[in-house]
């Protein structure tokens, strides 16, 4: 028993995770256009992001995005392994790819099998790594064997055992030696993975959503956001190449001398653009000009940031170590503002497409805040996008005290006609609340609401519906 025409993808990219190329097989076999490019983009790892302890990595979660492109059901776990063979076969049946999740250690032709290494590495004192579960396609069952797909890192088609299957899908909670590793209460034993295109796409609808992605991500870069969560900060597109510089000055002021540490964070500073420029190389080949010209500055970008992390690579005496964080600085900074003007291009190329839909429960974080504190979130919000995709230059730096319009303000009228418009449907996808600005006074009266984005806001306020439930 297996499923039909199985004619998997095995040449992947190191970069990707095991989990986006069987999302993509599933989502081909669903009748969806799909890349690994895509799919990627589409939790937005070509957003640089960090944490305020150094970390660079994803962190899709902690913005306001519903999922695009797919969507990741939740995940089953079966009582028992005869059980969940059942529904494995009645998955095979149905034509379907079959996503187990379980421990690599278990694996028997994968280069992690039971090697003492694998453990080691998660249970050493201070050790940043934690559990996660590996995934793998299961495409049939015959003869006694299950036969999997595992094309990272393994590249491996082909069959196993049930017993050895059975080890791999009992997952990393069931080996011993693992019980002081962290987040092994988010492990299951076997588990499953249930995945669907949002929507199908076509060929047409496939340009939309890379369209669609690259807007999205533009529009994050740009904006640079902060985000604080309890009591971590995390950090988005532009922000992230800041973190970078303002650790170069600690380093050049001796407050933190560690050229390792800089490095390492150079270092991880390409994984989101390896993933961003395959999104535009994808848009290139499918969409033309002027993505083609796009790719091609984003590709010597990468190079710039790969030739950045080797400049502060080697041992140094401290004089040379000052030297080179002068010329990492120099460098840095005119990497930093040719990237930021490549994304400035790509979102006026965009401008047209929309973002990702913003989650349901962010109206309901918004009304919570209070009226004045929500209204006052998406005034700057749209301030920043229109900086972003109008070339304006208004100081969101300073809040509510930031100038819009007349004598201190950097809008002219037609982009104070944009912000209205961008502050409208701010208000009516966030809150719910319709409020139209067409038959506002001009510009050009005594007391103008559009001085500041405070006295913007107050006018907001003024003309808030007495029935809107955030009042």
């Amino acid at each position: 028993m297996q499923v039909p025409l199985f004619d998997p993808l095995l040449e992947i990219p190191y970069y990707y995770p095991c989990n986006f190329p069987l999302i993509h097989e599933v989502l081909k076999r669903q009748g969806s256009t799909s890349s690994l490019a895509l799919l990627a983009n589409a939790r937005l790892y070509g957003l640089p992001a960090c944490s305020d302890t150094g970390l660079v990595k994803t962190y899709f979660n902690k913005l306001d995005y519903e999922e695009a492109v797919w969507l990741q059901k939740g995940k089953e776990e079966a009582p028992s392994f005869e059980e969940g063979l059942n529904r494995l076969r009645e998955r095979l049946r149905e034509g379907r790819l079959f996503l187990a999740t379980g421990s690599s250690y278990r694996l028997p032709y994968c280069e992690d099998y039971l090697n003492p290494k694998y453990i080691e590495k998660l249970v050493e004192p201070g050790s940043r790594l934690y559990l996660v579960d590996h995934w793998l396609a299961v495409y049939g069952i015959e003869n006694g064997r299950a036969l999997v797909y595992d094309p990272v890192p393994s590249r491996y088609v082909g069959p196993i055992s049930l017993e050895a299957f059975e080890s791999f899908w009992r997952g990393n909670k069931s080996i011993p030696e693992l019980a002081a590793a962290k987040r092994k209460e988010e492990l299951h034993s076997f588990g499953s993975v249930v995945i669907e295109a949002e929507r199908r796409l076509g060929d047409a609808e496939y340009g939309e959503a890379l369209r669609s992605t690259l807007a999205t991500e533009a529009h994050e870069f740009l904006s640079g956001r902060e985000i604080r969560d309890g009591e971590r900060t995390y950090f988005f597109g532009h922000a992230v190449s800041l973190q970078l510089t303002k650790k170069l000055h600690l380093g050049m002021e001796g407050e933190d001398s560690s050229l390792a540490a800089l490095s390492a964070f150079a270092f991880d500073m390409r994984w989101s653009r390896y993933f961003f420029r395959d999104l535009l190389k994808e848009a290139a080949d499918r969409l033309g000009s002027p993505y083609g010209e796009l790719e091609a500055e984003f590709a010597g970008i990468v190079s710039e940031w790969e030739g950045l992390h080797r400049l502060l690579q080697g041992q140094a005496a401290n004089d040379r170590a000052r030297e080179r964080l002068l010329r990492f600085g120099a460098k840095l900074e005119a990497l930093v503002l040719r990237e930021h003007k490549l994304y400035e291009k790509l979102a006026a190329e965009t401008r047209t497409a929309g973002l990702f839909r913003k989650r349901a429960e962010k109206r309901s974080d918004l009304a919570a805040a209070g009226p004045r504190e929500a209204v006052a979130r998406i005034v700057l919000d749209s301030c920043r996008e229109i900086n972003a995709y109008r070339g304006a230059r208004i100081p969101v730096e300073l809040g509510e005290r930031a100038p819009l319009y007349g004598r201190d303000g950097s809008l002219d009228s037609l982009g104070l006609v944009s912000l209205l418009a961008s502050v409208e449907q701010g208000i009516e996808d966030e809150l719910g609340v319709g409020i139209s600005l067409s038959d506002s006074p001009p510009v050009s009266s005594p007391g103008s609401p559009y001085r500041t984005v405070d006295s913007l806001i107050g006018y907001l306020l003024s003309r808030w519906p007495k029935s809107a439930s955030v009042m």
